[in-house]
């Protein structure tokens, strides 16, 4: 009676509460995913591609159509790809810029922790910012203005993508364990698609990504079928230890990737490492700044009506 009762407050009871029908749809299909093995997904993913086809998006200004047809195919031969551009260097220092002057959070959102170049804190494995402050650096919404990361999260995903989160996050030299730097892969919904652009310079000392390449498929092998955490041996005993990727790169790089594959951060420990995170998906993933009301749209002049759709949860 138990596991029913919690079953009906997690999928019935926590969605009212908190006026969500994305977080019921989205459950649903993590659950769906979770014990299924995966093996619904396509299903899934054709249903909704039927129901919301692709729109039409203004031409990317960082890449052409063959280049982007190309990432999506690389995309989905390995689950990861650099792009051939990288952010320029007025936006990263803009970026830079704020979160160094704008308190973070570690636990939740309504948390003010002072973050400097100068005095990082090391009691949390990660420090965030928020996104309804966020939104508003013109670096982002210049981002956001372009056609580049919209285009190839569409052509990957294969219908009209919403993003579901722009989400900046400092990792600091830390002597504890943070749970996102075990082995994991994301249940975020039947298809998605995350970038992640490095506004430090990133090496193997200073948290650079890793990933076992082609762990994305949506059916997983029977002893890793769960999302939760894994083993680093065991994964790479059984996927190969050729396939664990260490993205390290200067800021700027930008790494898209399948979060569905197995990945995790690595804890820096000389250099903390700081990240812009564009994530878009098929089914909305509801934030908690949405849950508490302090995630408004902002208004972004000239943005293209195709770019609206894709970035309604955030713009305007």
């Amino acid at each position: 009676m138990t596991a029913i009762a919690n079953a009906y407050r997690q999928f019935v009871v926590k969605p009212i509460e908190r006026r969500s029908a994305a977080l019921f749809v989205l459950q649903i299909a993590q659950l769906l995913h979770d014990r299924a093995r995966g093996r619904l997904d396509s299903s899934i993913q054709h249903v909704i591609r039927m129901m919301r086809p692709k729109v039409s998006l203004p031409k990317a200004k960082f890449m052409n159509e063959s280049a982007i047809a190309e990432s999506a195919a690389t995309l989905r031969q390995r689950g990861w790809d650099i792009l051939p551009w990288r952010l320029d260097a007025d936006s990263i220092a803009e970026l830079r810029r704020f979160a160094f002057t704008t308190p973070a959070y570690a636990n939740n959102p309504g948390e003010r922790i002072a973050v400097t170049e100068s005095n990082i804190p090391r009691d949390h494995g990660r420090y965030i910012w928020r996104m309804s402050e966020l939104i508003r650096v013109p670096a982002v919404q210049r981002l956001i203005s372009d056609g580049t990361f919209h285009r190839l999260a569409q052509e990957y995903i294969g219908c009209r993508p919403t993003i579901t989160s722009i989400s900046l996050w400092l990792d600091p030299v830390y002597e504890g364990t943070y749970d996102a730097h075990i082995y994991h892969y994301d249940n975020d919904g039947p298809s998605f698609l995350k970038f992640f652009i490095y506004l430090s310079d990133v090496d193997t000392e200073s948290g650079a990504h890793t990933f076992i390449q082609g762990t994305h498929t949506r059916q997983k092998p029977w002893q890793f079928g769960r999302s939760g955490r894994y083993d680093r041996d065991k994964l790479l005993d059984f996927f190969g230890r050729e396939n664990e990727i260490n993205f390290t790169g200067p800021a700027g790089t930008i790494l898209a990737e399948d979060t569905a594959g197995f990945h995790k951060g690595t804890t820096p420990k000389k250099n903390c490492r700081l990240l812009l995170q564009l994530q878009y998906a098929m089914l909305d993933i509801p934030h908690e700044e949405e849950f508490e009301g302090a995630l408004e749209k902002v208004s972004v002049d000239g943005l293209d009506p195709g770019i609206k759709q894709v970035a309604r949860k955030f713009f305007v």
